[in-house]
């Protein structure tokens, strides 16, 4: 091997690990934490229920999310990035977003699933793709990287096509199950809308702008169908 190629190794050994301890212990829960709601819904969409939702199952949704957000909420403080950041902001988008999609349009629960697949998959890998995997910055926010946009898209992509296309498979529903093609197709366009949001430079926490984003490109894809 030359003293070129050597080289060329050990840059690249040391680049990867220096993109490893960037993901931090602390980074690592709490992206842990941003998906375990996502993981949380996966039965809904194997165990046949009501369409639309019984006021039953949105008692038992509503009262599993807010559980869900005053545990994250807790225990917030092990996980945040600054002594200023409280937590507050970021779990009420997170949590407000999923909750008012679902008891609003209780006939539509795969446009909350997406909102909560978008939320948990795609805005939890953003900041994991971009510290692990680096790369050129986005021009738009120099903070940000094409590798975290990139794995916002991929991530969210699969998890809200996934989600969506499994609740349009509920025997219960009341209308013609999508093909995967079709449910990625009708998706993608809030996933990709979703990551740029996520992306750009704002002091609003962007559970609440991907939240808000995610909810109202959903809602209105839907109609599509």
């Amino acid at each position: 091997m030359s003293i070129a190629e050597n080289n060329l190794r050990n840059g690249s050994a040391s680049r990867r690990s220096l993109s490893l301890q960037a993901l931090s212990k602390r980074e690592l829960r709490r992206r842990i934490w941003h998906m375990i709601p996502g993981l949380l819904v996966l039965p809904l969409n194997v165990v046949p229920h009501a369409d639309p939702l019984s006021p039953t199952l949105r008692f038992i949704i509503l009262a599993a999310a807010l559980i869900s957000a005053g545990l994250i909420y807790m225990r917030f403080r092990q996980i945040r990035r600054h002594e200023h950041d409280q937590g507050t902001a970021a779990v009420a988008g997170y949590a407000g977003a999923v909750l008012l999609t679902v008891l609003l349009l209780p006939d539509r629960l795969e446009v909350g699933l997406g909102v909560l697949a978008i939320l948990a998959f795609g805005d939890g890998s953003a900041t994991a793709a971009g510290k692990l995997f680096a790369g050129p910055a986005l021009p738009w926010n120099r903070q940000k990287s094409f590798a975290g946009l990139l794995g916002f898209i991929a991530a969210g992509g699969t998890a809200t096509t996934l989600m969506y296309w499994g609740e349009t498979h509920n025997p219960e529903a009341t209308e013609p199950p999508l093909t995967l093609v079709a449910a990625f197709l009708l998706t993608f366009p809030a996933v990709f809308l979703s990551a740029l949001v996520e992306s750009l430079n704002s002091r609003i926490n962007d559970n609440i702008r991907v939240g808000i984003v995610a909810a109202v490109s959903l809602a209105a894809l839907s109609l599509l169908r």
